[in-house]
């Protein structure tokens, strides 16, 4: 994973990502987890939460992929929250957030549902 773009990110975000993400990200490219959720690299962070305008929309967030059918992947920035969130790409604000998972780990280790 490119160190620069992760750098260029963090620059962007205006903070550092949460270490548990941070080490995921260090260890793979951008691509699919089970059948619909595309997980964005770290090339792809910066250009994806621009488009969708997550720090005014979403502070404290940010979209780590989607789901191939306009909603978002959304992950807490601060705290000890480590909850998946799905979002609507038209209606980017917290109180929309649909909870797809308790756990980011425990998401992937189950192939990533959102459903």
């Amino acid at each position: 994973m490119s160190q620069p773009a992760i750098a260029a990110f963090q620059h962007w975000l205006g903070q550092a990502l949460p270490p548990y993400y941070l080490a995921f990200l260090q260890g793979r490219e951008e691509g699919y987890c089970g059948e619909q959720v595309l997980l964005y690299g770290a090339g792809s962070l910066l250009e994806r939460n621009a488009t969708y305008e997550t720090q005014p929309y979403c502070p404290g967030f940010i979209a780590i992929g989607d789901d191939g059918g306009g909603r978002a992947v959304m992950l807490a920035l601060d705290g000890p929250d480590r909850a998946v969130y799905l979002v609507d790409h038209g209606s980017m604000q917290r109180d929309d957030f649909e909870l797809a998972a308790e756990d980011f780990h425990a998401w992937l280790a189950a192939a990533c549902p959102v459903d």
